[in-house]
């Protein structure tokens, strides 16, 4: 039996996309190797074994490729971390689920967490053309400030600015992968310890004068 222009539509779309996340597994590769400005898409090619022009079929520049490239690990790194988060009752346990889950990514993940390092430190965002990188910065921020919010409701947390207290605990998570680039060795529980340890320490309420005595 002959495959219908369904199937082989279907097929090729499938080849397609294996291709593609062929290619982004390479760029990630790459750009983890070698740093984002280094990572040529002949370098790209040949570690995914292909010709620079077949990455060409499949994306118009390398501005289109690391844009799959940032959605590709940001999606995944959300569903990953997203169960973890939800599981948990109370913003204070979200909150330690939400630093533990991130890092957990990065043990998992490496390398990817490295190239996104790369890429922002690098510029990258800025290179891409659907990118705004005030955007971007206000998404990383929005689910973190919520949850602050939602435990400052609760009593669980002190009163602080919401969003100096995001940026600061994104900070801190956004130093692993750094660290992970100078060292594939390093500690990751020893960092979940002692990240998850300082921002308790800086979001519990402060106890009364009374509650103290």
């Amino acid at each position: 039996m002959m495959p219908n222009n369904d199937q082989v539509g279907q097929q090729r779309t499938f080849i397609e996309e294996a291709r593609r996340a062929q290619i982004v597994t390479a760029a990630v590769e790459t750009i983890a190797e070698v740093g984002y400005h280094r990572a040529s898409m002949g370098k790209i090619g040949a570690r995914a074994g292909i010709s620079r022009g077949l990455i060409s079929y499949h994306f118009a520049g390398k501005s289109e490729l690391i844009s799959q490239v940032v959605t590709t690990v940001y999606t995944d790194a959300a569903a990953f971390m997203g169960p973890m988060i939800e599981a948990e009752a109370t913003p204070a346990n979200q909150l330690r689920a939400y630093v533990g889950s991130n890092l957990e990514y990065m043990r998992a993940y490496p390398a990817r967490m490295v190239a996104i390092v790369e890429i922002v430190t690098g510029g990258g965002l800025a290179d891409l053309p659907d990118a705004d990188p005030t955007e971007v910065d206000r998404h990383m921020l929005l689910p973190l400030e919520q949850l602050f919010e939602a435990g400052q409701h609760s009593g669980e947390f002190r009163d602080f600015d919401v969003t100096v207290m995001a940026r600061i605990v994104r900070s801190a998570i956004d130093l692993v992968p750094t660290a992970l680039s100078r060292d594939p060795d390093l500690d990751i529980d020893r960092y979940l310890r002692e990240i998850t340890t300082a921002i308790d320490h800086a979001t519990r309420p402060i106890p009364s004068a009374t509650e103290e005595t």
